[in-house]
């Protein structure tokens, strides 16, 4: 199962990460795999780095649909079954991801391995 670090090391090919919050894999706590989603920034983003992941996650092709923001300070990269989870939610609901993991383990089981492909992609694209 994919760890967090794997994911940071995958971002850092395409600049200094300088604060993160991952969910991915197995939560320690309830046991569930969790639905994959990063949230990012970098000390001094760059306009390569987002046309490098934009084109992976574009041209990506695995179990479900993913989503690259890039618009405000923190990038976020996630399916969009979470993206559009978080968008319904009131914003002062912090139970989202915990929902979503009781709801349909199986999608995010096959989430976690989409992410292991889609940060290969990510790492060997070049900023």
């Amino acid at each position: 199962m994919i760890q967090a670090r794997e994911v940071v090391e995958a971002l850092s090919v395409h600049g200094v990460i300088g604060w993160s919050r991952i969910a991915v894999g197995r939560s320690i706590l309830s046991g569930l795999v969790l639905p994959p989603m990063i949230v990012w920034r970098y000390l001094e983003p760059s306009e390569s780095a987002c046309r490098a992941i934009s084109a992976c996650v574009d041209n990506f092709s695995g179990s479900l649909a993913w989503v690259f923001n890039f618009e405000r300070r923190n990038w976020t990269l996630m399916p969009v079954k979470v993206d559009d989870a978080f968008e319904k939610a009131d914003p002062t609901y912090v139970d989202v991801l915990s929902d979503l993991a009781k709801s349909d383990q199986d999608a995010w089981v096959a989430a976690n391995e989409d992410l292991v492909s889609l940060l290969a992609l990510i790492k060997e694209q070049r900023s």
